[in-house]
């Protein structure tokens, strides 16, 4: 059995000194030519890929869902469970990005996972004790995507989504993004990433969208909307 033991929770040379590139391509330069970056899916290890493992991602929004089929790896999923999120970086056979392809996969960086959270807002650390420095953050399907940086040592305290209860019915529910550091001492700024599910909240049948609150320190936009796209049906043929 093929494994990735060198894979997982490792990024290589270039992804440690290279963010994941969150234009509209994701294209990274490398010596071996050019390769892709995704928060993606973890989907399994197949019969029909060979039992090599299969990863699927939306790039943002509403976009096609497109399949990812490694060539060369299977992941243990007795280390990596199927549907948890992570940052793949990757080369496509055709050398295209969002489409379906096979890949070679160069590496893997493990994120935070989790789900939106329901609840009493003033209960949960509050927004302005910890900016969070927000370099990007992106709504994929039902997932909010987030790269930020956070003064931590290993790993924060605690880093949460959560949607007010009393705002849960509202066309537009207030959510708010919050962390508190640990208490350790020689905390240092790091980058992170992060992935959580909004499908509770997003497909609830009042919902049209939702604002997001953040204490964001590096562009100052501390509130961010996401809706759903309105589609006008096309009118009836003549």
């Amino acid at each position: 059995m093929k494994q990735l033991i060198r894979f997982i929770f490792i990024i290589l040379a270039l992804s440690l000194t290279t963010s994941c590139n969150e234009s509209n391509d994701n294209r990274i330069s490398g010596d071996d030519g050019v390769m892709m970056c995704d928060m993606v899916t973890f989907v399994g290890n197949p019969a029909s890929n060979n039992n090599n493992s299969v990863f699927q991602f939306q790039k943002e929004g509403d976009s096609r869902l497109t399949t990812l089929r490694a060539t060369d790896i299977a992941l243990d999923t007795t280390v990596m469970k199927v549907n948890t999120r992570m940052l793949l970086f990757y080369t496509p056979e055709t050398g295209m990005h969002n489409i379906d392809d096979n890949v070679s996969v160069t590496g893997i960086k493990a994120v935070h996972n989790d789900s939106i959270r329901t609840g009493n807002i003033s209960l949960m650390p509050s927004i302005n004790d910890n900016p969070i420095f927000v370099n990007s953050i992106w709504r994929s399907g039902t997932y909010i995507n987030i790269h930020c940086g956070l003064t931590y040592v290993f790993e924060p305290y605690s880093f949460v989504l959560m949607v007010d209860k009393n705002t849960i019915d509202n066309e537009l529910p207030d959510v708010y993004l919050s962390y508190k550091a640990s208490n350790d001492h020689g905390s240092r700024f790091q980058e992170f990433y992060a992935s959580i599910d909004v499908a509770n909240l997003w497909n609830r049948p009042t919902c049209k969208g939702f604002t997001l609150h953040v204490n964001d320190s590096n562009f100052g936009k501390n509130e961010i909307e996401f809706k759903k796209l309105s589609i006008t049906p096309a009118p009836p043929m003549q």
